[in-house]
């Protein structure tokens, strides 16, 4: 069955400001992204699913929107979660990127905040998943060194590499 009303995305226009071209985009709730690495700093925990523009699954860093009045901070932990079953208390936050940054300004006004957490212990045993309705996922620990390999999306590399130059510059 077909769809008709979407349930997370807005079609706008605009006129641009100076040619007068109609512009259309989606207003988009802005998201979080998390790479989480493991107490050895050799692995990371990826999420895989189905995705309908890869028409297929991807392995990705846990992400996901902000609800509405909720701090980047407090979504980014919820998600974590609700997607791995690990809590706030097992893991240190280690690295915030300053801003959020725009998706694809040319078509949707989403900013995502990029978040790198560590695992306090690898003895840590996660509670279970929450997903949300509709999510079907399962997480997989991955060699930092084999992500690139793998079927991944932009912002999973953009934060592999982002912990990869942090940590050469001693966070």
């Amino acid at each position: 069955m077909f769809r008709t009303e979407l349930k997370f995305l807005k079609i706008k226009t605009e006129l641009h400001p100076t040619t007068g071209t109609t512009l259309e985009y989606l207003d988009h709730h802005h998201a979080i992204s998390v790479l989480i690495i493991d107490e050895t700093e050799k692995k990371t925990l990826l999420v895989n699913q189905y995705r309908p523009g890869n028409r297929g699954n991807l392995y990705e860093v846990p992400a996901g929107l902000i609800d509405k009045g909720e701090n980047p901070i407090t979504a980014m932990y919820r998600e974590i979660l609700e997607e791995t079953g690990y809590s706030e208390e097992n893991l240190d936050l280690i690295y915030s990127f300053p801003k959020p940054l725009l998706i694809s300004p040319g078509y949707t006004t989403e900013n995502l905040y990029f978040y790198i957490v560590k695992l306090r212990s690898n003895s840590i045993i996660p509670k279970g998943q929450s997903l949300d309705e509709g999510e079907d996922l399962f997480t997989e620990w991955v060699e930092i060194d084999k992500v690139e390999t793998l079927p991944v999306d932009l912002k999973t590399i953009f934060l592999l590499n982002l912990y990869k130059l942090k940590k050469i510059e001693g966070f």
